[in-house]
């Protein structure tokens, strides 16, 4: 598939992480009711913003990147073909352009408190947003991590194709398996007074919060719990009927866990609490 510009994000020296992070839902959602660009040309975007130097590029990170790109294009390839995937309403590839999109800003954000930046984390984090999800089958979990296995599962050839090595396949695996909803609170319990790092419990909590984000903060919150509600009737799931309520999605914005820098910049709880009745 070729890749073509795809003005994602605003410049971030001019502009906010939350104007960014508006902006590049508002263009995802232009894009996906129109002609969809793709999951690729979203990744080359969010690699554009993360803005590697040539120093940077290290083996590692080139492995990363390039396993993204081949996740992102057969997700695409299984959507349009259809015959043998159903995308679901929610867990679609909107939805994976939304993490994608949150992981780096947050990364960005991490790196520039930091005031030092990591690349192969970098990568790590944006290949665990594009496989979070993948061939989600729009169910629920019967069991612990059951969904999120499977995906991480269905594209470990990829990563070894790619030749992630043992230390990054771990990392990986776990931000992924932990991204099950029913681990959100253990995840940030581990991260609980402890300052950011780049390591594996700190990036569990970058992916669940990239996870949840867009339909936290963002102007499509209500219209991303109707699409969970559509999601969730197709398979008789009781929560159906009230997720997409007002009720429904005042409990789902009390039990929501942020624990990182970036969301502070972002102003998150403000923001959420602004929601509240």
């Amino acid at each position: 598939m070729q890749v073509h510009r795809l003005n994602l994000f605003l410049s971030k020296h001019q502009a906010s992480s939350t104007d960014c992070f508006d902006h590049a839902l508002e263009v995802l959602r232009d894009s996906w009711n129109t002609t969809w660009c793709g999951l690729p040309q979203v990744l080359h975007a969010c690699i554009e913003f993360l803005d590697f130097q040539e120093s940077e590029l290290t083996l590692e990170v080139r492995q990363m990147l390039s396993a993204s790109n081949e996740v992102a294009e057969m997700l695409e390839s299984m959507c349009q073909n259809g015959s043998h995937y159903a995308e679901p309403p929610y867990h679609n590839r909107l939805h994976t352009a939304d993490v994608m999109v949150a992981m780096v800003l947050q990364i960005s954000i991490e790196a520039k408190l930091l005031n030092a930046r990591a690349p192969e984390w970098f990568s790590a984090g944006l290949l665990t947003a594009v496989i979070h999800d993948f061939a989600h089958p729009g169910r629920v979990n019967g069991q612990s991590s059951e969904i999120e296995k499977k995906s991480f599962s269905a594209v470990l050839p990829i990563l070894v194709k790619h030749g992630l090595p043992s230390k990054w396949l771990s990392n990986v695996q776990y931000a992924v398996e932990r991204s099950d909803f029913a681990l959100v609170a253990e995840n940030h319990q581990r991260v609980q007074d402890l300052p950011f790092q780049w390591n594996q419990d700190w990036l569990a909590v970058l992916l669940n919060e990239a996870d949840i984000l867009g339909s936290s903060i963002s102007a499509y919150g209500e219209s991303l719990s109707q699409a969970l509600s559509e999601e969730w009737r197709l398979i008789d799931f009781p929560a159906a009927e009230t997720v997409a309520t007002r009720t429904g999605r005042s409990v789902f914005l009390k039990s929501l866990h942020f624990s990182s820098n970036a969301a502070c910049e972002l102003k998150v709880q403000e923001k959420i609490a602004a929601q509240m009745p």
